[in-house]
Parts: structure tokens; C-alpha cells; sequence
């Protein structure tokens, strides 16, 4: 039977939901009136979940985004609702935290590792349009199932745990990655009592409720796109890393493997002390009894797995900037940090063992502990939206010291008295730590309540000022696309558009995409006679074109960007996976097989940029016979290439004159990719009149 560390108080009854409500009411208030603060992210959800169809979305999370559409019934205050709704979720968890806590840790330390859970950095992303939190409700019922006294060791039990996943991969695809983990628990476990065939079964119906709730469900909110696993985005990214080389995502995830360690072991380094006793121990292993034991088996395989798939994405996606490779995304696995501490706050870390052994463990914690502390900022990119727990504990130099040397005194106290080490974890370290971590992100999230910066103020004045329609025509122009973003944000149009201009580059009308109708200019960008500015402010131009035709008719479009549809291709050859932005050529040439053959009279519409020793350079582009050169700069615009065709012809093709790659030119990158040409979207048009 496990131990109280406390005894146990008639109020700690009351309290305990008190405390919860409490946190509840803290994060609405922290969270109200805040801007939008994380892009792409918040507007990519916002966007899909209310103004476009769900077939459109480019992550599969098509049970969050159908959920969060009702915000809708909110009007201009959708984002408020959206945030109250990811609160209540969050702290929906609570219970479930609870149940999966007690029997491990005793009923005093499972409220302080469940009000802490809540108070920790992870409670962040109910601030963000985004799925997080509804997510980390998600983990924590699976986990009860999990965890409870049939949890994996039945059909029963498994067909629940499947349709909870299945869920879970509809609010995150990321769910997916969790199942060989869950199915192995449900293997050690059924093998553990002796009925393996069991567990055999159990796996299975696992696997097959999972997947098939997914598909199922994703079809009826998505229809066929709902059939796609991974979605455009995450698939794209996955099929350039199965084509490509595997052997070089090896070296960057070594590294960024190597960063979250010290990450854990800054955040977790009683918890990790707890697992290499457990490792070390076949008698402390003992001393946790049998939840205990599942506990530590299921938080191995979990955190390994979702560790694992966190280090892969950031290795695959580390050529796509010079900081990638750097990031530490904790919000991919930090959802599992909370049975890290109920490992710390059980037996295991109570039991007294060998001396020695005890201070072997000791000294190799506190050596990694001070090489962390010394090493992980400069040679890692810490922020607060990818890990804000490592943020809010190493925001001030000398908080971060002092927490650091807490921990260093909880660790040294175990060595000396093991029960010591386990009550000042659970009565003092954890709650520090949750207090920190409360303070810190109240402070940073502050920040966002104001003043409007300057994309904020043009993006509500254009949704004041402009009728739907004429917001579902608009181009936003300028030279910071977070700001390009958080303007569009508030402008709250599925169809409007941006284009990304290079510092201090001048506009082109030939830039302008067909169709639009308003062009507003951020920043310091001069316009031609033909789009005179007739509204002039501090923050913005602003140019009505009007209702002029068209100079062509396009019987064609595409983008290449991870939202783009290509429907109108058949065929793509040459290109790497879609980015944010567009895609890059991939090889000495690019081949699009369209759909339907071009017209007789064809004008190309094609907005690109090339890339280093292409700047400048000549580009090739046929059809059929037919070849045209144009050049490209280093920043996207829109080219118009005439051609003359037989009207059968359906294939383009771009001869890249000097591929190049980026870890051949900058020794600071990874990407060993042929780069040439960046493809945005590409139209295809028709003369209106001879």
C-alpha cells in the first residue's frame, strides 16, 4: 500500500476543488483582453476553425477546429471565447490528474502534483487559439484509462483507450506517434499477469479502434482530406524526409536530442533521479508497488515516444532556417511532465538503498545539473511558446540560480535521507517551482495586453472600415510577415491575401494577384502612378483598384504552400515539401502536370523568387516546343510569361540554372537540398479579348 507523506486532513476535501476553481478564475482573468500572440499558429486555427471549410485545413485537427467554430456565435469576441474554452478544458483535467496520482503518490502529494500540473508552464497555451489545452485533456484521460486497475490488460479496456486516442489525433495528429507506446504498455501489462495472448489482443483492438475512429470521423467533418492520416502539412514534411536522405536528419536530431536532455534535467531533475533509481534498483522498484511500476513503465514509453517524435520533426524541419535545428518544442511532450513528478512524489524516491549507489546518482545529477545550467542558452533558442516551462524557470539570472540550487539542496537532501529528498520535492521544490512558473507567464503574457502594436491597429481598422466583400479582396503588402499575419488575424477573412516584399522594395502592380480589389501597404514600400495611394495614414496606404476586368481569365490556380490545394495539378516533379510560404525546387528542374490542357493563348502567371546563385540568373521555362527565359530576385513577385500553344499541351517545365545548397554556403545550416526556385502560386489565364 503506498504511504501518505502527510496525514490526511478533512479540509484538504474542500480545498482541493476550491483550489481548482481558483486556478480556473486566475487563468480567465490573465487571459482576458489579450492579443493574438503566436503566428502562424493562432491564425491558421482561427482560420480554418471559422471562415473555411474543414476540408481546407492544412493539420488534420478536424474535432478542434469543429469545436472552436462555435466561437463564431461569439462575433468580434471569438477570440475571449476561444480562450475560456481552452481554460475550462485545461482545468477539466484536474480530476483526472487526481485519479491517475493517488495511488501512487498517497492523497496529500496527488493534490500537489495536480494544483502544481495546473500551475505550470503547459497552462500557457489556454491563452493561444490552439489546440494545446484541449489536447493535455486529452492525454490525461487516456491516462486514467491507462493507469486504472483493468487499464490495458483487456479488450475493454483497449477499445475506450483506442476511441480516446482516436480523438486525441483529431484535435492533434500527434496522437498517432502515441500508440506504439500505448500498445506496448498494454503488452507488459497483460504479460506482467500472466495472460499475454491478452495483451496481444488488446494491442490490436487498439490500433484498429484509433485508426478507424480517426478515419471515420475525419471523413464526416472533412470529407475525402478527412482520409489523409498526417494532413497536407505534416505529410508533406514527411514524405521530404522519407525521400530524401534519412542518414542526414541524424546529425541535427543528435543534437537537439542532446538539448532537450539538458532541458529535462534543468526542469525534471528530481523525477529523473527518481527513474535512474528505479533503473538502478530492482528493490526500489519494488518499494513503489505495482501502480508504482505501471506508472514508471507507462511514463517511459510516453515520454520516449513523444520525446522521440519532437527530436525527428525538429531535425527534418532544421534546414528551414538557421535556428530550427536549435528550437526546443517542450510543447510537444510537456503534457507528460506531470508523471515525471509523481514518479519523484511516490516510494521509489523514498527508498533508502545502497549509500553508494545513492551518491553515484547524486554526483552525475549535480555534474549535469551545473553543465546545463552553463551551456543550454547559448547554444539553444529557448522560447516561451515552444517550452515556456525552461523560459519562466531561467527568465532572470539570478531566479535561475536559486531554483538551480534548490534543486541541487532537494537531490543532496535524498542522498543523505531519501524520505527527506521525497518531502522537500513534493512540499517545497514543486511548489516553487509552480509559483515561478505562475508569476513568470503572467508577466510574459502581459506583454500582449497592450499597446496594439501597429498590425493590430491596421488590422482592426480595416475590419471596421471594409464590407466582408471588400475584406475578402484585400492584399496586404510589407516586409515583416508576422506582422503581415497579425494583421490578418483581425481583418478575419478567409480569402484575403499577403505578399512578403523584401525591406525598403518597391511595388510593382504587376505583383497584384487578379481579383484583388484593396491593396494596403505596411511600412516603408513605394507604390507605382498606377496604384497611387488614395488613402494615406501613419500606419498603412491604402489603394482601391476598383472593378476593372482582369486583364486575363484564369482557368487555373495553384499554391504551393502548406495550405495550397493542387487540384489543378496532376503531376509534381522537382519540388521539396510545402513550407508556410510556398516550395522550393529540389534538383535542376521542376515538372507541373496540369490538369486540364493550356489555352491556345496562354498567359503564365508566376509568383516566385530564386535562391542565391539563381538570383539574377536565367530561368528556363517550356511548354511543349516553346521556351521562354525570365529572371527572378531574391524576393517574391509575380512574373507574367506569355506562350503560344497548340491547346494540348498540359505540362510546364523549369530549368533551375544553378542549383544550390545551403550547408554548401553557410556552414551554420543543414540543408543539403539542391535549392533554385521558390514557387508561391502559379495561374494560368487566358486573353479576355483577341
Amino acid at each position: 500500500m503506498t504511504a501518505n507523506i502527510c496525514p490526511t486532513r478533512p479540509l484538504l476535501r474542500y480545498a482541493f476543488p476550491a483550489a481548482v476553481a481558483l486556478i480556473l478564475l486566475l487563468l480567465l482573468v490573465r487571459n482576458h483582453g489579450l492579443y493574438p500572440v503566436v503566428f502562424l499558429d493562432e491564425w491558421s486555427y482561427s482560420r480554418y476553425a471559422r471562415l473555411a471549410p474543414l476540408s481546407e485545413a492544412i493539420v488534420p485537427s478536424y474535432l478542434y477546429l469543429a469545436l472552436f467554430g462555435a466561437t463564431n456565435a461569439c462575433g468580434t469576441a471569438f477570440l475571449e471565447c476561444a480562450r475560456v474554452g481552452n481554460a475550462v478544458l485545461y482545468v477539466l483535467a484536474a480530476p483526472f490528474l487526481y485519479r491517475v496520482a493517488l495511488p501512487v503518490t498517497g492523497r496529500p502529494a496527488a493534490i500537489v502534483v495536480t494544483l502544481t500540473a495546473l500551475l505550470g508552464g503547459s497552462n500557457t497555451y489556454t491563452a493561444y487559439f490552439m489546440p494545446e489545452a484541449t489536447y493535455f485533456l486529452g492525454f490525461w484521460v487516456l491516462s486514467w484509462i491507462m493507469l486504472s486497475e483493468v487499464g490495458g490488460t483487456g479488450v475493454r479496456s483497449a477499445v475506450l483507450a483506442g476511441v480516446v486516442l482516436g480523438l486525441m489525433s483529431l484535435v492533434k495528429v500527434h496522437a498517432l506517434f502515441l500508440l506504439p507506446a500505448i500498445m506496448l504498455y498494454a503488452l507488459w501489462r497483460s504479460w506482467r499477469t500472466g495472460r499475454p495472448a491478452t495483451g496481444v489482443l488488446a494491442a490490436a483492438a487498439m490500433a484498429a479502434t484509433t485508426l478507424v475512429l480517426k478515419l471515420a470521423l475525419g471523413w464526416l467533418l472533412a470529407g475525402a482530406a478527412g482520409l489523409d492520416l498526417l494532413g497536407s502539412m505534416y505529410g508533406g514534411q514527411a514524405r521530404q524526409s522519407a525521400g530524401g536522405v534519412l542518414a542526414r536528419l541524424l546529425q541535427p536530431a543528435l543534437w537537439n536530442a542532446y538539448g532537450h536532455l539538458m532541458a529535462l534535467v534543468l526542469l525534471c531533475a528530481v523525477p529523473l533521479l527518481a527513474l535512474l533509481t528505479a533503473a538502478a534498483s530492482a528493490q526500489a522498484r519494488a518499494a513503489a508497488g505495482q501502480p508504482g511500476r505501471n506508472a514508471l513503465v507507462y511514463t517511459v514509453l510516453t515520454l520516449g515516444a513523444t520525446l522521440g517524435l519532437t527530436v525527428l520533426y525538429t531535425a527534418s524541419i532544421a534546414h528551414a532556417g538557421p535556428n530550427e535545428g536549435a528550437r526546443l518544442h517542450l510543447r510537444y511532450y510537456d503534457f507528460v511532465f506531470p508523471l515525471l513528478a509523481m514518479l519523484a512524489a511516490s516510494p521509489l524516491l523514498g527508498h533508502r538503498g545502497d549509500w553508494r549507489v545513492r551518491a553515484a546518482l547524486v554526483l552525475l545529477l549535480a555534474a549535469l545539473i551545473v553543465v546545463s545550467a552553463l551551456t543550454l542558452r547559448p547554444a539553444f533558442v529557448l522560447s516561451f511558446v515552444d517550452g515556456p516551462e525552461l523560459v519562466n524557470l531561467a527568465e532572470h539570472k539570478s531566479r535561475f540560480h536559486q531554483l538551480v540550487l534548490l534543486q541541487l539542496l532537494v537531490i543532496a537532501a535524498w542522498c543523505w535521507r531519501p524520505a527527506l529528498g521525497r518531502l522537500g520535492f513534493v512540499w517545497l521544490l514543486l511548489p516553487v517551482m509552480a509559483l515561478n512558473a505562475s508569476v513568470m507567464s503572467y508577466r510574459t503574457l502581459q506583454l500582449a495586453a497592450g499597446p496594439a502594436q501597429l498590425a493590430d491597429r491596421v488590422g482592426r481598422a480595416l475590419h471596421a472600415q471594409l464590407s466582408d466583400a471588400e475584406r475578402d479582396r484585400l492584399l496586404l503588402i510589407g516586409d515583416d510577415a508576422v506582422a503581415l499575419f497579425r494583421a490578418q488575424f483581425h481583418v478575419d477573412r478567409h480569402a484575403s491575401q499577403t505578399l512578403l516584399l523584401a525591406p525598403g522594395e518597391a511595388i510593382d502592380a504587376a505583383m497584384v494577384p487578379p481579383g484583388v480589389g484593396t491593396v494596403v501597404v505596411l511600412g516603408d514600400h513605394a507604390l507605382p502612378p498606377e496604384l497611387a495611394a488614395q488613402v494615406v495614414t501613419s500606419d498603412y496606404q491604402l489603394t482601391r483598384i476598383g472593378q476593372a476586368p482582369a486583364p486575363a481569365r484564369i482557368v487555373a490556380r495553384t499554391r504551393f504552400d502548406v495550405a495550397g490545394r493542387t487540384a489543378a495539378l496532376t503531376r509534381v516533379q522537382g519540388l521539396a515539401a510545402a513550407e508556410p510560404w510556398g516550395a522550393w525546387s529540389d534538383g535542376g528542374q521542376v515538372v507541373l502536370e496540369f490538369a486540364r490542357p493550356f489555352p491556345r493563348k496562354m498567359i503564365l502567371h508566376l509568383t516566385a523568387q530564386a535562391y542565391g546563385p539563381n538570383i539574377g540568373a536565367p530561368f528556363v521555362l517550356a511548354v511543349g516546343e516553346v521556351r521562354r527565359t525570365i529572371t527572378l530576385a531574391g524576393s517574391a513577385r509575380e512574373r507574367l510569361v506569355q506562350f503560344d500553344t497548340d491547346g494540348r499541351q498540359r505540362t510546364l517545365t523549369i530549368a533551375v540554372p544553378h542549383p544550390a545548397r545551403p550547408a554548401e554556403i553557410d556552414n551554420r545550416s543543414t540543408d543539403l537540398r539542391a535549392l533554385g526556385i521558390g514557387l508561391i502560386a502559379i495561374g494560368i489565364g487566358e486573353p479576355t479579348a483577341p
